[in-house]
């Protein structure tokens, strides 16, 4: 349980002030629990390595758990052997806040010099509970369409698409029936082999992906307030959303059914290869494609998700991650410290090398996409608005509805299942599940 002492702001202000004092004091470790790996991981040293540059003696040790991270955590706090600090995921907010395994770090935003509304609204917004707030936002992204420019110069299709800037925002007329025209014309059998090689998308399999759709639509998944899976999941917007991307790869305009149960690995290499016009991802898919934009080879451009005819935008949707501290750290002022500067702007700016993600705040943001000559970062926050958080910001075991709601399309594409059959049953099965 945590002390009432840890409550009171005045009180927060003088410990952490005191932490701060102590800096010279050595052999103090700080563990912080985190799921990077490869580039992400370094880039992340260089931010711990900042802090003990900042706070001599002090030592910080990065826990990396790429695989199985929500449970290692969970287990490790409940056995009494908690990270000073750990990332917490979106989709993980309401299992770790439910359970009261995140503090509630508002009494110590003003020590920390964190102000929310300096960070992107629906972030911050998805980390707080009332007046509470259990992690400092990190990062985050929207998903988009990455367009392959050559592809679709060399289709003729420019006239279907919005204007691909980084002004493009939310463009009126693009609409699924311009993005269905675009992704026909561009298929094509480019080796003469009597098959095709060129398509307009990949299938977009799981419900993380195809949300926006649903959305983009009018429909939900979910009832408001996340209190019910029937009659949103099947309903007659959500089915159109699926009768649209199905179709899709029924008529050929994605690479075929082949990739629905095992997922698609080739579709970044076909999309660079120009061997797919239109890729659905988040910020994260950046960094592969970097390298080839700047040396020419790929003509990259950022757009909104498509919409129904008869909505005016697209709703997409966000995912985000913040920093939070366990009740039950053993350093737990020095963690409240260390969370308050992996959430700084100096950690941001640092972070922002590894171009994963979005910084949480508006003003590192805006000084990335300043420095970047390709409009790329300009385009990704200009999708921010009209976003949403994702349903696993506050829905607890989010993961299972996830889980279930694969069915949906594979059953159609794979078995011919009708999408209102499949739909329906998948609802139920998450109402039962959940006690809805």
């Amino acid at each position: 349980m945590r002390s009432s002492r840890w409550q009171d702001p005045v009180l927060a202000a003088l410990v952490l002030a005191a932490a701060a004092c102590s800096r010279s004091e050595s052999g103090i470790t700080l563990r912080v629990a985190l799921w990077a790996g490869g580039h992400e991981l370094e880039i992340e040293r260089q931010v711990a390595d900042r802090y003990e540059a900042l706070h001599p003696g002090v030592r910080v040790v990065l826990e990396s758990a790429p695989n199985g991270y929500e449970e290692r955590l969970l287990t490790s706090i409940a056995a009494g052997r908690p990270p000073d600090v750990y990332l917490l995921d979106s989709p993980d907010i309401p299992t770790f806040v439910e359970r009261g395994l995140a503090l509630d770090l508002a009494p110590y935003r003003e020590a920390l010099g964190f102000r929310p509304d300096s960070v992107f609204g629906q972030v911050a917004d998805a980390f707080r509970r009332g007046e509470s707030m259990f992690a400092l936002p990190k990062d985050f992204t929207p998903m988009v369409l990455y367009a392959n420019r050559e592809v679709l110069a060399a289709a003729e299709v420019e006239g279907l698409l919005p204007a691909m800037s980084s002004a493009a925002g939310q463009p009126p007329g693009w609409t699924w029936t311009d993005f269905r025209r675009a992704a026909e014309a561009v298929v094509a059998d480019a080796d003469g082999d009597g098959r095709d090689d060129v398509f307009g998308f990949d299938f977009p399999r799981n419900l993380y992906q195809w949300i926006p759709f649903v959305w983009s639509a009018g429909g939900d998944i979910l009832a408001p307030g996340g209190s019910g899976a029937a009659g949103y999941l099947d309903g007659l917007e959500a089915l159109e959303a699926y009768r649209f991307l199905t179709g899709l790869a029924e008529d050929g305009l994605t690479p075929g059914a082949q990739f629905v149960q095992q997922g698609d690995p080739a579709r970044e290499a076909r999309f660079a290869s120009g061997g797919q016009a239109f890729l659905l991802s988040g910020h994260w898919t950046l960094p592969v494609f970097r390298d080839l934009v700047g040396a020419g080879a790929l003509d990259l451009a950022i757009l909104p998700i498509p919409h129904h005819p008869s909505r005016a935008a697209a709703t997409s949707v966000l995912y985000a991650s913040g920093w939070a501290v366990p009740p039950n750290a053993r350093e737990l002022r020095r963690a409240i410290d260390l969370a308050g500067f992996l959430a700084s702007p100096e950690a941001q700016r640092i972070r922002a090398r590894s171009g994963l993600a979005i910084p949480s705040r508006m003003d590192v943001a805006a000084e990335i996409a300043a420095a970047d000559g390709t409009g790329v970062e300009d385009a990704f926050i200009a999708l921010v608005e009209g976003a949403r958080m994702t349903w696993g910001a506050r829905v607890r075991d989010f993961s299972r509805i996830e889980a279930l709601a694969v069915e949906i399309m594979d059953r159609r594409l794979v078995r011919g299942e009708s999408l209102a059959s499949s739909a329906g049953d998948v609802a139920r099965r998450i109402d039962a599940e959940f006690g809805w």
